[in-house]
């Protein structure tokens, strides 16, 4: 009888653990300001129970409804975006804006686009979504089984040319900046001039390590678009494409030095045809411990000293 009782008990854990588990909102909202939120995902890779949003998104709720900055990986990803929302605010998402090509920016729009939102992006950044777009589909089935999820890439069908574009929407005035090469090509970043916020996609990331792709955006690129950001609009709070709001002394800390770091000393050691593999265990080593403590050090620190040799000997 007591077996029987601690066989049911246990099931009984294992049960409310698994649904406690599923029922986990995967997205934190942060309230940045009046109105202004960030959509915070885990700083871990994409999965199943994540929808491939383990990234930071961001929300402006207006009179007239919300803008919504990214999208989410897919219908699963654009729910969890949508069910963070509705712990906030009760406004529909009128408007979905696009700061980059990385399958959780963008492949949520068809979702948020059939219940009457507006997609918007630069044409710059549509651009590489349209040419990356079976790449990332292909890459999201792999990691969550095929046929897991359905994916509809949606583009903005009306994007807007040149590196800057200015839009009021809701009465909220907002600018989309294109500052080069980030994370992707075509990057963007949305800026709230009125309240100097930026959401600045994947051209930051704080609270874990950035990654090196092998997507057409470069090391240095990155490097140069960051220091241009910055320059330009020294903005007061930043949401970034991966973790929490942070200062701009931060998203330096975290994203440029590193940046720069992988430049200064993984580019001279591929221009003198050192060994490739000898170079990654030095640099590996001797990689600043401010770096190290970032979340997926130990699965990315290596992989991006590689990929940045790789792009300096081409």
């Amino acid at each position: 009888m007591f077996k029987l009782f601690v066989k049911a008990a246990s099931l009984g854990v294992i049960a409310l653990w698994s649904f406690a588990t599923q029922a986990a909102p995967v997205l934190e909202p942060v309230k940045v300001a009046e109105g202004l939120y960030a959509l915070v995902g885990p700083l871990g890779q994409r999965d199943a129970a994540n929808a491939g949003d383990n990234a930071t998104f961001g929300a402006v709720v207006t009179p007239e409804g919300v803008i919504l900055i990214d999208s989410g990986a897919g219908d699963a990803g654009a729910k969890r975006i949508d069910e963070a929302l509705r712990t906030v605010t009760n406004q529909p998402v009128r408007w979905v804006i696009n700061t980059g090509s990385q399958d959780h920016r963008w492949l949520g729009n068809a979702w948020f686009a059939a219940r009457g939102a507006r997609i918007i992006a630069l044409q710059s950044t549509v651009k590489v979504e349209q040419a990356q777009a079976a790449q990332e589909m292909q890459s999201l089935a792999m990691q969550f089984g095929q046929g897991a999820e359905t994916f509809r890439p949606l583009s903005s069908p009306a994007p807007l040319p040149g590196d800057q574009a200015s839009l009021r929407l809701g009465g909220v005035e907002v600018e989309l900046r294109h500052f080069g090469t980030g994370h992707f090509p075509g990057d963007a970043v949305v800026w709230l001039p009125a309240q100097r916020i930026a959401f600045a996609g994947d051209l930051v990331f704080v609270d874990r390590m950035l990654g090196v792709l092998d997507n057409g955006s470069r090391v240095d690129q990155w490097a140069r678009s960051f220091q241009t950001f910055a320059a330009t609009l020294k903005p007061d709070l930043i949401v970034p494409g991966h973790g929490r709001p942070c200062t701009l002394a931060q998203a330096q800390a975290q994203t440029g030095d590193y940046l720069d770091w992988l430049v200064r000393e993984v580019k001279p050691a591929a221009e003198n045809m050192d060994d490739l593999e000898t170079t990654v265990n030095r640099l590996d080593a001797a990689t600043p411990e401010a770096f190290r403590k970032l979340a997926n050090a130990d699965q990315l620190n290596r992989k991006n000293i590689n990929r940045a040799f790789l792009e300096f000997q081409l």
